[in-house]
């Protein structure tokens, strides 16, 4: 699950006047998606070998600032392997409570706009959640073993049912095929199809072919922090190149300078 969407709705419904309070309401909003970042490291921690790499303990986790150390102390040590003891949900939890708070305080004005922030923080549980029974509930061994054997044995017996028997009459024709063709077609598909179901039986391994949970929890932790807080006001809101026209297109306008436009977006947001 992306957390872009709750992001959004934190940055659109908690909201504050200039002030004590909308330093609480930008406090509210870091703390709930870091909240749903740290649910999400908890729950495919256990999955993912890359991220168990990365954060083998809660200590890591304490020391990359995306959990407090009496927060870690509440969650616990998290170090069984079982998935259904995990307290990966205790962080939506707090974040339920803190918006409960937050609507209280007068941080959260619209009551059906609650309702759906409440219901995006659901979904991001529920896709959690099936992330975890999908991997913890595989298939079974016995299965991917019968699959090798059956594609095995078969390939085995076609080695010698797909050759042709030298039996022939006085005036039949000679078979003139030497080479196997269309068995040969059928061994470069199915073998190609068992190695795809062979990658995909566990995505979460270190494979080139398995998600980079790493880089993907990099871009989650960028863009949702980015989102929720204030670091820049947006663009002035002025009338586009498009104006007035009854069937705009998209296509390149040499009266625009390009370069002189990003020169002086370059200096105005120069560090």
């Amino acid at each position: 699950p992306w957390p872009d969407t709750v992001a959004i709705y934190l940055k659109g419904l908690v909201v504050g006047d200039p002030g004590e309070k909308r330093l609480v309401a930008r406090m509210v909003r870091r703390t709930v998606i870091r909240y749903c970042l740290l649910a999400y490291i908890l729950c495919i921690r256990q999955l993912s070998v890359r991220l168990k790499k990365r954060f083998p303990s809660m200590h890591e986790l304490v020391k990359t600032g995306i959990v407090r150390a009496d927060e870690a102390g509440r969650i616990g040590e998290e170090e069984s392997s079982n998935i259904f003891s995990s307290n990966w949900w205790m962080p939506l939890k707090w974040s339920v409570e803190i918006l409960n708070k937050a609507k209280q305080e007068g941080l959260v004005t619209s009551a059906p706009g609650y309702s759906h922030m409440l219901g995006r923080l659901s979904e991001f549980r529920a896709r959690l959640s099936e992330v975890a029974t999908y991997v913890y509930l595989p298939v079974p061994l016995v299965y991917t073993q019968v699959v090798h054997l059956a594609v095995y044995v078969y390939f085995a017996v076609s080695l010698i049912g797909e050759q042709w028997i030298i039996w022939r009459q006085p005036g039949d024709e000679e078979v003139d095929l030497y080479y196997p063709i269309f068995m040969t077609v059928r061994f470069l598909f199915i073998f190609g199809w068992l190695r795809v179901a062979e990658t995909l039986y566990d995505p979460f391994g270190e494979d080139d072919e398995d998600f980079e949970l790493n880089e993907l929890l990099n871009r989650h932790f960028k863009v949702a922090m980015t989102i929720v807080d204030e670091h820049e006001d947006p663009p002035e809101l002025s009338k586009d190149i498009f104006w007035n026209q009854v069937e705009p297109e998209l296509i390149e306008h040499p009266e625009l300078d390009v370069d002189e436009v990003v020169s002086a977006f370059k200096e105005d947001f120069m560090f």
